[in-house]
Order: structure tokens, then C-alpha cells, then sequence
């Protein structure tokens, strides 16, 4: 009875495994079945697309899907001519230095890049095509830029260009060589390596890139990173004016005389060192004086008017005066002349040691504003 059993479940297991084993050879025959439909549909599907591009590529950003090469290379030309006429620039703090793409021999590889992009394309094996075709998941490329440049040219560019990069620290300054006030801020020294810069400016290019941050070996920080500056007086003997700044912004403006050829006014920094009211004037021996008295008291016939303020240059003042047909001309014997209520409100807005600058005329101050005064 037991081995009786024991047949009866042999001969159940068997019929099982012809169960699975008929399923099995189903299973595999109906896979055949459908494969030898889609083989030749692939085949076919994969031969009519052969010459053009698969779908997602692109070339330098420029989408050449289903195009032809000679299709892919004419749009590449026209959508690239943009980058391909780009300047390349290196650039320190926010400074650029740039050439044209024409003076350093760059232009786009154009053809490389469809080249390229074609054998990458069309690179995996046809299994793997028609896979993903019949799933509709192209495969994504897109080929970088390829650019050709004359290297002589690009490194004289980078040796020319290392003038402007490796400098000496600069300090902040009030530069006033325009004829009006600008503030100059401080600028750090640099000191860049040229083989380092080449070799940066290299690998961008070849990177399809065209500005690179140029790598410094040094920089050296200013003595005067900024400088404090409030109200100050600027004059311009060519225009025979007189300003009153607040830093950049101009508060009044005044007409003045100032030194003849004969005794000109000192040119260059200067600040206000004295300053009076009705002051007296004091012979001081020069000879356009020698028949005056040595001194004249407050009044109408004094030369200082009712304002004076010393400079510390040269015995020049600025002060009103009643000879008013001087004023807007070279008249002087040195000192800046103004009408009398223009040089009283003046005074109300100046204090001891304000600055005051004198130059020679707008664009040629006569002087170096950038270096501190002989004096300081």
C-alpha cells in the first residue's frame, strides 16, 4: 500500500513537470513567433533611418534630430555663427581683456562636431537599436564644441594681456583731474604667472569656452583701502571757477580770478589752514606792494574783503575783493579772488585743514591727484 502510494505521486510529479515543460516550450515558441516578426520590421526600420540622425542629438546645443549630415551641417553653421564670432576675454576682478575670435585664428570645428556626433550616435550595436526604438527611448547626446585656434596667437595675446594683469597695488584717491570729483577706489597689486594663464586659457578654449578667470600666484593689498572724504574746494584756473563738493556731489559753484602769468597761482593739494573774518591785510614785502602801507585794517579798502582763508602753498588765499572787474580772469598776484557774498557763503560751509585742490585746467590737473601731497 505504502509503495503504492509512493508510485502515485511519482507519476503526479511528472505530469507537473510536463505541465511546466510544455508551458515552457509555448512560452519559447511564442517569443520566436514574435520575434520573427519585429526582426524584420527592426531591420528595416533601423536601414531607412541609416544616414540620418537619431532623435535627441544635438551638436553644441543645436538639435539635429532626423537630419541628414549636409541638413545637420548647414544648420549648425547658421544657429553657431553667433558663438563662432564670439571674442575670447580673460578676466581679473571684474577687468576684461578681450580679442577677437579672427585675430587669434578661433573658429568652430563645425564638421568635427557632426562627425563625432554621428559615429556616436550610430555606435551601439543594432539589438540595442531596435530595442529602443520599439520602446521609444532614443539614446540623448549632445557633442560639445569643437574649436581650431592658432596657439602663436593666443599666446601673444596671453603675454600682451600680462601688462594689464600684474599691477602694483593701488590706493583709494579723490581724483579731480576731469574738472569735477570722482572717487577712486583702492585696487589690490597682482602678480598672475604667464605658463599658468596660457595654459587656462588653453583648456577653455578647448573646452568651447570663451572667457577664463585668470589664475593669480600673489596679490598685495593697498596702504589705503579707502579714504574719508567730505566737503573740499576744487579750483580751475583755466575756467577761472571755484566748486564746493560734498564728496562727488557739486553744492555751489562760483566765479573767481586767480593768478596772472606774472604771479600765478600754486597748483596742486592744498588744505585751508586759516581762516578770518574781516581780517586785516599785512604788506608782506612782494613788489607789487612796496608803495603800500605795511598793513590795512578791516574795511572797504582792504584788499582780503571781509573773508579770508589760508592755504598752505605758495601764500595763496582765497578772499572777496571790491576789484569785481577781476573776477573770471587771470588778475591776481596769486591769491582767488571772489565777489564778496559768494566768498561770505562760502566761508559758513569750509573748515580748518578742508582740503583744496588747484588745477591747471579739465584733463590736465598739472599734478599726480593719485599721490599724496609733498606736505601730508
Amino acid at each position: 500500500m505504502k509503495i503504492k502510494r509512493t508510485f502515485l505521486r511519482s507519476l503526479a510529479w511528472l505530469g507537473r513537470q510536463k505541465t511546466h515543460l510544455v508551458i515552457l516550450v509555448i512560452g519559447f515558441a511564442f517569443m520566436l513567433v514574435l520575434l520573427a516578426g519585429f526582426l524584420p520590421f527592426g531591420l528595416a526600420s533601423d536601414a531607412s533611418a541609416f544616414g540620418r540622425f537619431p532623435s535627441q542629438v544635438s551638436i553644441g546645443g543645436v538639435n539635429v534630430s532626423k537630419l541628414t549630415r549636409q541638413e545637420a551641417l548647414a544648420k549648425c553653421r547658421a544657429r553657431l555663427s553667433g558663438l563662432a564670432a564670439r571674442p575670447f576675454s580673460l578676466t581679473t576682478d571684474g577687468e576684461v581683456i578681450s580679442n577677437t575670435a579672427a585675430e587669434l585664428g578661433l573658429e568652430l570645428d563645425i564638421e568635427k562636431m557632426i562627425d563625432e556626433g554621428y559615429r556616436t550616435a550610430w555606435s551601439p550595436s543594432i539589438i540595442e537599436r531596435m530595442i529602443r526604438r520599439f520602446l521609444r527611448r532614443p539614446r540623448a547626446l549632445n557633442v560639445p564644441v569643437y574649436v581650431r585656434y592658432d596657439e602663436a596667437k593666443v599666446r601673444s595675446f596671453v603675454q600682451n594681456a600680462m601688462v594689464l594683469i600684474d599691477c602694483k597695488p593701488r590706493n583709494a584717491y579723490l581724483d579731480v583731474s576731469s574738472g569735477s570729483a570722482h572717487m577712486v577706489s583702492a585696487k589690490d597689486g597682482r602678480q598672475a604667472d604667464l605658463d599658468q594663464v596660457l595654459a587656462a586659457a588653453n583648456q577653455a578654449l578647448n573646452e568651447g569656452k570663451r572667457s577664463v578667470e585668470v589664475p593669480l600666484v600673489k596679490r598685495t593689498p593697498p596702504e589705503v583701502p579707502q579714504i574719508n572724504v567730505g566737503k573740499f574746494i576744487l579750483v580751475n584756473l583755466d575756467t577761472h571757477t571755484l566748486s564746493l563738493y560734498d564728496k562727488e556731489t557739486l553744492l555751489a559753484k562760483y566765479p573767481v580770478a586767480t593768478g596772472s602769468k606774472q604771479w600765478p597761482t600754486c597748483i596742486g593739494q592744498w588744505a585751508i589752514v586759516k581762516m578770518e573774518k574781516n581780517p586785516t591785510w599785512y604788506n608782506r614785502g612782494s613788489t607789487w606792494a612796496e608803495n603800500m602801507p605795511a598793513s590795512l585794517p578791516p574795511g572797504p579798502n582792504n584788499p582780503l574783503g571781509t573773508r579770508a582763508m589760508t592755504l598752505n602753498g605758495g601764500g595763496v588765499l582765497i578772499h572777496g575783493t571790491n576789484d569785481t572787474g577781476s573776477i573770471g580772469s587771470s588778475a591776481s598776484h596769486g591769491c582767488i579772488r571772489m565777489y564778496i557774498s559768494n566768498v561770505e557763503a562760502l566761508y559758513e560751509q569750509c573748515r580748518i585743514g578742508m582740503p583744496v585742490y588747484i588745477i591747471k585746467k579739465s584733463g590736465e590737473p598739472g599734478f599726480d591727484c593719485s599721490r599724496k601731497p609733498f606736505w601730508q
